[in-house]
């Protein structure tokens, strides 16, 4: 922990810098928060990738609403973007309408002004209408703290016309390394004048045919969320698609609600996990849904715990690249009557998400899970004081906590403003984004991390801001320990 004072620096540029745009926001902060559904071009057969997009960054706790793709219902996959990467999102695909339930517990939702909220992906019909309308209605959201937001959308228009698509991109979430190979699959590219860009790197095409283009990152490229352009020049398109990994369901529950799930999980993925749900009344359907993003396959078993009772464990084998989706009520039956609880173990590290079912509303909202070991690697953070003022000193400090053994982990300290915006501690001081503290840290036992000692700089606007922490796998966003939050109000 060497030349803090460097950071302290560094950091109270950063922060001196950003007051006026902080006071200019929160002056606007009564606007409502503006969706938008952007226009697309489309070829008959071909793969539709609709965003939702705010015009604005706006931190967003939850949001909800029914997203209509006017008979384009060959639905593919579903994915969601956080700064923090801890959001989750289920839809329920009925028709046409997509019923979206959206959880982000930073409020990192909406804070990223670069990228969509959400992206769905669906198949064209061969003969569809040449025009169609993609909208976003009875759109809902919360601000932190579950404050109500005002909202506007903006619908998008489907024009269905020969050309190029992007109908995949392999693999969709992992890191690649520099010099590694990413595949992008579809339709109509030209060999001879197609032009790719990523923006995290630059590519270099290493081979391309009219289906098929690999490239190759002059980096490591963390590909989930990843904006990919594919200019073709001959015919004037210039294609966009988001980057994720569409798995391939191995089993869909037969339950008429929780069977309907489309899923998109959390960037944390676990060994060992635990999902809570409460005493269900008749209205409730519970579930879980489970994903193995690895190239190997994933000894998984499932128990059930109520206070008085377990069921299990009952294994099964999930495949490489692939997702179940499972009502509680076809593998333990009715034994969640007083309140229960589903453990999850697996040999290689899957993602996990509880599903609550509204049978009313026909709508399912996500349960996110917790550790399921007493003893976790975790990184948390403490400040010296809970108030500061200019000029008094800020000391913030992290308790590494291990696991059951010895792991290698990147840490992450990030300050979220009042106004949802978040700042990276990094080496070199406070950038702006998600970027890693310490890389490949091993935590083996139990220590403090002396992260920040700065007198507050004049000019930082006042209001509540926190401080983040978290670990993840080296070299990726997937989670290794809970975010943890210490929160802090600057006063005038």
């Amino acid at each position: 922990m060497q030349h803090w004072w460097t950071v302290g620096r560094v950091g109270r540029r950063v922060l001196a810098g950003v007051s006026c745009w902080l006071w200019a926001a929160s002056a606007a902060s009564a606007q409502p928060v503006e969706l938008r559904i952007p226009d697309e071009v489309v070829s008959p057969g071909g793969v539709l990738q609709a965003k939702l997009e705010v015009t604005e960054p706006r931190p967003i706790q939850t949001g909800g609403g029914g997203m209509s793709f006017d008979g384009y219902a060959d639905f593919l996959g579903l994915a969601v973007q956080s700064a923090s990467g801890d959001a989750a999102a289920v839809g329920v695909m009925r028709g046409s309408t997509l019923r979206l339930r959206i959880l982000s517990p930073t409020s990192g939702l909406g804070s990223l002004p670069d990228y969509p909220i959400l992206a769905t992906t669906l198949r064209v019909p061969q003969a569809p209408k040449a025009t169609a309308v993609l909208d976003m209605s009875n759109a809902t959201l919360t601000g932190p703290g579950g404050v109500a937001l005002a909202t506007l959308v903006k619908p998008g228009i489907v024009t269905v016309a020969p050309g190029a698509f992007i109908e995949n991109v392999s693999p969709g979430s992992a890191t690649v390394p520099a010099g590694g190979a990413i595949h992008i699959t579809g339709s109509g590219f030209d060999s001879a004048n197609t032009k790719v860009k990523f923006k995290s790197a630059a590519v270099t095409i290493d081979s391309i045919t009219s289906t098929v283009i690999v490239v190759r990152p002059d980096r490591a490229v963390n590909m989930h969320g990843e904006e990919i352009q594919v200019e073709i020049p001959a015919t004037g398109q210039k294609l966009s698609y988001y980057a994720y990994q569409r798995t391939v369901p191995y089993y869909q529950s037969r339950h008429p609600l929780i069977g309907a799930v489309e899923p998109a999980f959390p960037r944390r993925v676990w060994t060992a996990a635990r999902v809570s749900f409460a005493a269900p009344t008749p209205n409730d359907a519970y579930g879980v849904t489970l994903q193995n993003e690895n190239d190997t396959p994933s000894q998984v078993s499932l128990s059930l715990v109520t206070p008085t009772s377990a069921i299990g464990p009952l294994p099964f084998l999930l495949p490489s690249n692939a997702r179940v989706v499972v009502s509680l009520s076809e593998i333990f039956g009715g034994a969640c009557g007083g309140g229960c609880a589903v453990r999850v173990s697996a040999s290689v590290p899957i993602h996990v998400l509880g599903l609550a079912g509204d049978l009313a509303g026909d709508a399912v909202q996500p349960v996110l899970p917790g550790p399921d070991v007493v003893t976790v690697l975790d990184l948390t953070p403490a400040l010296n004081a809970a108030t500061f003022r200019t000029g008094e000193l800020l000391h913030l400090t992290g308790q590494l906590t291990p696991g059951v053994a010895p792991a290698a982990a990147d840490a992450y300290v990030v300050l979220q403003t009042p106004t949802g915006e978040l700042w990276s501690l990094t080496p070199s001081g406070l950038v702006r984004g998600i970027a890693p503290r310490y890389a490949g840290l091993v935590v083996a036992a139990s220590s403090v991390l002396d992260l920040v000692q700065t007198p507050l700089p004049p000019g930082v606007a006042p209001g509540r801001y926190q401080w983040l922490t978290a670990l993840t796998a080296p070299g990726t966003l997937s989670l290794l320990s809970p975010i943890r939050a210490v929160a802090f109000d600057v006063l005038p």
